[in-house]
């Protein structure tokens, strides 16, 4: 079920994978990196619920890039 204490528990998960995967990139330094996410879901901001909906929640996609050294 997509809910907000899934999202939480997706990412306590991916935040104690975080070291191993930095520790990755340092052997293989320098890397270029981009960091992106899918779209996310609203969970009733402004009375929006869900994906498919048109509201900033929903459309704004984190990105970031940067070179690992």
């Amino acid at each position: 079920e997509d809910t907000i204490e899934s999202h939480a528990a997706a990412l306590e998960y991916v935040d104690t994978q975080l070291l191993r995967l930095w520790k990755a990139l340092e052997e293989r330094s320098p890397t270029f990196c981009i960091i992106c996410s899918d779209h996310g879901t609203a969970y009733g901001e402004n009375g929006y619920t869900g994906h498919r909906v048109s509201h900033s929640v929903v459309w704004t996609v984190p990105y970031a890039e940067f070179i690992f050294n």
